[in-house]
This record gives structure tokens, sequence and C-alpha cells, in this order.
């Protein structure tokens, strides 16, 4: 029989996890400040040096920000990039899962058009046909075209407006980035995919939903399809 032992926990990690609590107990906001220094070792029961310490690891982490005379602030631009720092290095660190990251991005992205087609503006429509026009012209230059289409994909998850599904799809991306330049052939990106795109952004520009969820679908698959015949032919 194995008992697992009990870990013990750090006052600085008791700290850190006392002012996550701080935050979610008092539907605390991005931009919000938390109390002065004494007060808040007074409030959570700990000593200020762990409570420096503790706010050191969350400025690090991109959690808390520490403005000189302004106090301790929750900083939502640092929160969004940590959030897509880590979960970049976990992906990294499951690269070889091929398969699963395709399966991810293709769920993922297949519901960020749809949701682009549902909220695109004026403005998103236009934006996304100039980056359509700029796959068109530049296409047969490889490594230009690689670079349009990935802005395609990135303004289509933008215009979803949805923050979150963005970023995991920008970390999906720069993970996923080595198998793309596998599928796109030296004469430059195909005319499948010139293709897809353009019926794709068409749709979005329709507001049609499920027409937008459909093909971005169909054209995940195919090139799921064509990683998987480079993959065999290796």
């Amino acid at each position: 029989m194995t008992v697992e032992r009990i870990k013990k926990i750090s006052v600085v990690e008791q700290a850190i996890g006392k002012i996550y609590d701080l935050i979610r107990t008092q539907n605390l906001k991005a931009n919000d400040r938390l109390p002065p220094e004494r007060e808040l070792s007074e409030m959570l029961g700990i000593s200020r040096n762990s409570l420096r310490e503790a706010i050191r690891v969350l400025d690090m982490l991109g959690i808390i920000r520490v403005d000189q005379g302004s106090g301790m602030v929750i900083d939502a631009t640092k929160v969004s990039d940590s959030v897509t720092r880590h979960l970049s290095f976990a992906l990294l660190l499951n690269r070889d899962k091929l398969r699963e990251l395709f399966e991810a991005r293709l769920v993922i992205e297949t519901e960020c058009a749809g949701l682009a087609a549902e909220r695109a503006t004026p403005a998103d429509i236009a934006a996304l046909r100039a980056a359509y026009a700029d796959l068109v012209e530049s296409r047969a230059d490889r490594a230009k075209g690689i670079q349009c289409e990935i802005q395609l994909h990135a303004l289509t998850a933008r215009i979803a407006h949805n923050v979150v599904l963005e970023q995991i799809l920008s970390s999906l991306r720069q993970i996923l980035r080595e198998s793309r330049e596998t599928t796109v052939p030296l004469s430059g990106v195909t005319m499948t995919t010139v293709e897809y795109q353009e019926k794709i952004v068409d749709a979005i520009g329709r507001h049609d939903k499920a027409s937008a969820s459909a093909l971005m679908h169909e054209h995940l698959v195919a090139v799921a399809e064509r990683v998987r015949t480079r993959g065999e032919q290796q």
C-alpha cells in the first residue's frame, strides 16, 4: 500500500492563493485596485514580506501590475498575454500530438468562422476582403502566400470578437506553423485553398453562419488530410 505524501505549501504559495480568493470573492475585475499593502497583509493574515513576494510572482505571471504611487492593479492586458504564453508553452510540450492539435484547431476555428459571420461589422468585412485580396496577389510567392493565409485566419478569429478563442487559436497556429510549411507546395498557396478562402470570406460577408462554419470545417479537414498524406510519404 502506498500513501501519497502531503505536499508542504510555502507561505508565498498560501499568499498567492489568498489573493486569488480575494479577487474571486470580491468579484474584482481588470483594472480594479487591490487594497494598500499594509491593509492587504492584515486582511490576508500574512506578513508584508510574504505579501511582497507573492505580488512579485503575480507581477511576473502578468496578473497584477504594481504602479508607483498608485498601488497594485489587476492588469487585463498582461493577463491576456500571460494566458497566451502559458498555453503556448503547454501546447509546445505536446507538439508531437499533431492529430490532437489539428482536432482542436478544427473545432475552435470552425466555431470562430460561424461567430465571425454572425458578428462581423462592415469594417470587419472590408478588412477581411482586403486580406483575401492580399492572399490572391501573393499566392505564387510561397513565403508571402503562407503569411497572407495566416493573417486571413487570424483576422477571421479576431472578427469572431471572442478574445479567449482568438488567444487559443493564436497559440495553436504557432505550434502548427511547421506543419503548414509542409502542406504548401513550392509553387505557392494552392488554388484549392484560395477558393475555400474566397467562399469563407463571402459567407462571412453575407452573415451566413452555417455556410461559414461548414466551409471552414471542409477547408481544415482537407488541410489535415494533406498533412497526414505528407507524413506517410516521409
